[in-house]
């Protein structure tokens, strides 16, 4: 019996094995933290590990929603946190904004990458009265070790200055991944908007300033919320086909009724077949 032949065919099956264990292995990939918004609040995991994550939000309901993640001072409860909202604030002492899935329509779904740190979070939606009116969701963000998710590479670059959005190549038809910046000084935020035909970004900054109750005269796709962080980084995945889009910042001007799409943080995009 050769001995020699017998230990490289052996090598050679381990070799093959452990190829095809490590590919499997490569090809799995997480499932992205799902967050699902209903008129009557949020469903999602009560755990998330730490770093960067994907997120899938859903609005299942029959309105706008949107899913700001906000970590909250140590020792603060969530009835804690919505108590001060009730008062009046926007930025509860203490906790911090950490960005998620801006403005989206009924039957709407946006996706984006963000990171979080180990504590205790919050998701609230700031549309209209709900951050007083609906529920928020808790969850803890543990420290256990996991690998970050990877954002696929961006196709563009958008930086969030005060006050206007500056893109470093043209949107365009297709599935898109924005990375977005805020360079600032300032806290921003991008609402992504579909105009419907015939209207305008005054419709839309009318509509929105004003809480109308008659029909939106755009599609909310989604966004970036606020960090109070502004050097961290998000990336945005959609889909856009041919129309009129708008980029709109509704953070609030300090010590102002004033937004900031007010003193000139909107823009208009068309995107071409």
């Amino acid at each position: 019996m050769n001995i020699g032949v017998i230990r490289k065919a052996t090598l050679l099956t381990a070799c093959i094995v452990s190829f095809g264990c490590q590919k499997q292995t490569v090809v799995k990939e997480a499932q992205p933290f799902r967050i699902v918004a209903t008129d009557a609040g949020f469903e999602a995991p009560d755990r998330l590990a730490a770093g960067l994550r994907h997120v899938v939000f859903e609005n299942h309901g029959s309105e706008i929603h949107e899913g700001m993640l906000v970590k909250l001072a140590t020792g603060m409860r969530a009835d804690d946190y919505v108590a001060a909202v009730k008062k009046g604030s926007l930025f509860p002492e203490g906790a911090m904004d950490y960005s998620g899935p801006g403005l989206t329509s009924p039957g709407q779904t946006a996706e984006m990458w963000l990171t979080v740190d180990p504590g205790q979070y919050i998701i609230i939606c700031w549309n209209d009265d709900h951050a007083k009116t609906t529920p928020v969701y808790s969850l803890t963000v543990e420290e256990i070790g996991a690998a970050d998710d990877r954002p696929p590479k961006e196709d563009v670059v958008m930086k969030l200055f005060d006050y206007r959005f500056e893109l470093d190549r043209a949107l365009r038809k297709g599935l898109q991944t924005i990375r977005v910046e805020t360079p600032g000084p300032n806290m921003h935020e991008v609402d992504i908007y579909r105009l419907h035909d015939g209207r305008t970004v005054e419709d839309l900054k009318r509509w929105r300033k004003e809480h109308e109750n008659n029909p939106s005269p755009a599609e909310a796709l989604g966004g970036a919320l606020d960090s109070h962080d502004i050097k961290r980084v998000v990336w945005l995945r959609k889909e856009f086909v041919p129309g009129r889009y708008v980029l709109h910042c509704e953070m609030p001007v300090t010590n102002t009724e004033l937004n900031h799409a007010d003193v000139g943080m909107v823009r208009e995009i068309e995107i071409k077949e």
